[in-house]
């Protein structure tokens, strides 16, 4: 929506429906392009060992086992083979147990590592992320986020209810589910978060690595950020915003900023118990879903820029961290008090 209108240019009928023919074969090109080889090429190490190509090491073998085990990973990124977390935990504050046993063998087709539903993994804001301070109107008249710090991102909650920002819900009686999927964003595919081109070998610090942000704003800059966040979440919690942790704690470490939505936290995750060396094996493990090991891509050797290097994985990026307002200002009414509101807690 634009001024109120979802079509804001103004073009005659016949015109229109020449944009609309455009914008649908363009949608289909993107469809077909993700579904090549080039993007969805199934060419990695674990694809390899499925198809009984080549073997993993030790440590990625380990890794497998704590990612569909005591991690509990693949009740999300699901890689085709079944889970030792125990049924019935990991959802509406009732941590996961993993005290279950898996007898399923590994998948004879090319798992995706999603499970194409959604989360709230309770991250923090990301005060780096630019909305935050697009407050003023542009050239256009047109002013991203009048909300500024006020702003949530309610995620699927916002689309259900056609909130600010959002494309229109198309069905009415979803409307009445957002409160229940407040702060919930699609799980991601596990598969090639570990790419980087070959002068950058590796996401992960000291490097020389190539910088990726992680999880659906950004927050987290390696994975082995991502994987103790999964670990330590509800560890280290503290009610500070980022960039504000306690003297003689360290972001990201052993200090958690607040969630952005602390509705609906998904719990399978938060406390899993895992070694420091644990959290590096699921690393090493999630490495392997990288495509281009039994068929290398033909311009793998075309990045030009340049490579980050030094620190800690643990600590990547804080050096570059922006601090946010602490405390944030309240949730924009514009946000939280568009019907049904948020519960059953406010979002503050």
């Amino acid at each position: 929506m634009l001024g109120n209108s979802a079509t804001p240019i103004q073009l005659s009928p016949a015109d229109r429906t020449k944009a609309n023919n455009v914008y649908d074969h363009w949608g289909q090109s993107i469809s077909f392009f993700e579904a090549s080889t080039f993007v969805s090429a199934f060419s990695s190490k674990f694809d390899a060992f499925l198809a009984g190509a080549t073997t993993l090491t030790a440590d990625e073998t380990a890794g497998y086992a704590l990612f569909r085990g005591k991690a509990a990973c693949n009740t999300c990124h699901l890689d085709g083979r079944g889970s030792t977390q125990t049924p019935g935990t990991g959802f509406d504050r009732t941590p996961s147990t993993t005290t279950g046993t898996d007898t399923s063998a590994k998948t004879d087709v090319e798992p995706l590592f999603t499970c194409f539903g959604s989360a709230n993994e309770g991250l923090p804001i990301n005060p780096r992320v630019a909305f935050y301070y697009e407050t003023t109107p542009d050239f256009f008249g047109f002013t991203p986020n009048p909300f500024g710090f006020g702003y949530r991102d309610l995620g699927l909650g916002n689309f259900l209810r056609s909130g600010f920002g959002s494309a229109p819900n198309p069905n009415a009686d979803w409307i009445s589910l957002a409160p229940g999927v407040d702060g919930q964003f699609q799980v991601a595919t596990a598969r090639n978060v570990a790419m980087a081109p070959p002068q950058c070998p590796t996401t992960e610090a000291p490097g020389p690595y190539f910088q990726k942000e992680f999880f659906h704003n950004g927050y987290i800059k390696s994975l082995k950020q991502l994987v103790h966040f999964y670990n330590t979440r509800d560890v280290y919690p503290f009610n500070v915003t980022s960039g504000h942790c306690p003297p003689g704690k360290t972001e990201k470490v052993d200090c958690w900023p607040m969630p952005e939505v602390p509705n609906n936290i998904d719990m399978t995750v938060g406390k899993l118990g895992l070694t420091d060396h644990e959290e590096d094996l699921i690393v090493t493990f999630l490495q392997t879903l990288t495509d281009g090991f039994t068929t290398p891509y033909p311009d793998i050797n075309t990045f030009t820029g340049t490579c980050m290097s030094g620190g800690l994985a643990s600590t990547q990026g804080n050096d570059f961290q922006v601090p946010a307002p602490d405390p944030l200002p309240t949730c924009a009414p514009g946000i939280c008090d568009v019907a049904p509101t948020p519960g059953p807690s406010p979002i503050p």
